[in-house]
């Protein structure tokens, strides 16, 4: 893990084994976040789990688990928003504002993320957290 990280609630955050976090995460588990095993972290990424209703008229929380599956690429600065499930192996493209499920070994990208492409599915292997390489 790379520092400068921010944790919200790091009671409610299970990480993966061979997970990478990249610099200046910041992960809210305020209502729960999984990340699965072997994830790769880009810098700055964001993952919420609550936020507020901008329709209430006392402005109040809301929001939902996030649940990230193994081997997991997520781009830098991508943003993860509350109630969001990424299945395994999915990608989410640098940038890219993700408010709805994605699905297992696709490519999501832009805002708001919608798939553009997918992933070959494998009998993926590596484990990022345990290379020396920078990872972003």
């Amino acid at each position: 893990m790379y520092g400068g990280n921010e944790y919200r609630n790091p009671k409610g955050l299970t990480v993966g084994t061979g997970s990478a976090l990249g610099h200046r995460a910041i992960l809210d588990a305020r209502r729960g976040l999984t990340i699965g095993k072997s994830v790769c972290f880009g810098t700055e990424v964001m993952i919420w789990s609550l936020h507020h209703d901008y329709n209430d008229t006392n402005f109040k929380v809301v929001g939902d688990s996030v649940v990230i599956g193994d081997y997991v690429w997520l781009g830098s600065r991508c943003i993860i928003l509350p109630g969001v499930k990424i299945g395994d192996g999915a990608v989410i493209a640098a940038g890219a504002i993700v408010t709805k499920d994605v699905p297992a070994y696709t490519v999501a990208a832009g805002v708001p993320a919608k798939v553009v492409s997918k992933r070959e599915e494998k009998d993926y292997d590596y484990a990022p957290g345990y290379s020396r390489m920078h990872m972003v």
